[in-house]
């Protein structure tokens, strides 16, 4: 229930209507686009981070998500399952390497893995992450 004060003889709410349109668009406020980095979340609470996305107005479409062999949750047992419920479109290649010359290598395993987990063709995958990348990048 709202409260209400008077002012000058006429009932007004406790807040005003700038301080509530600032405060809805801190709550809904994100960037139009999210990626999570080295993903290591359970597959149970990926339908939630969409939920959370999509109310605050990013589309499920611009939400990615990243998987890099060179951290150690890339080989769990768990990671082709919450790989194939993200799907390939929303999954970027990525490598956490401290040494950049060994990145291109890296690379070629995260799309071999992908396309393991997916039981896909490595050529598809590595197209449709590159589109993804384009598209997360605006490449």
């Amino acid at each position: 229930m709202e409260q209400r004060i008077a002012v000058d003889g006429e009932e007004e709410p406790t807040t005003t209507k700038r301080s509530e349109k600032r405060r809805k668009r801190r709550l809904l406020t994100l960037p139009p686009k999210i990626y999570f980095h080295a993903f290591s979340g359970k597959a149970g609470i990926i339908p939630s981070i969409l939920a959370m996305c999509e109310k605050g107005n990013v589309s499920r479409d611009n939400v990615y998500f990243g998987f890099a062999p060179a951290i150690p949750n890339y080989y769990s047992p768990k990671t082709p399952s919450i790989m194939k419920q993200i799907g390939l479109r929303q999954l970027v290649l990525e490598t956490d390497l401290e040494d950049a010359s060994n990145g291109w290598e890296d690379l070629k395993r995260g799309v071999e893995g992908l396309a393991m987990a997916l039981d896909m063709d490595v050529e598809d995958v590595a197209e449709q992450t590159y589109e993804n990348a384009e598209r997360l990048y605006l490449l």
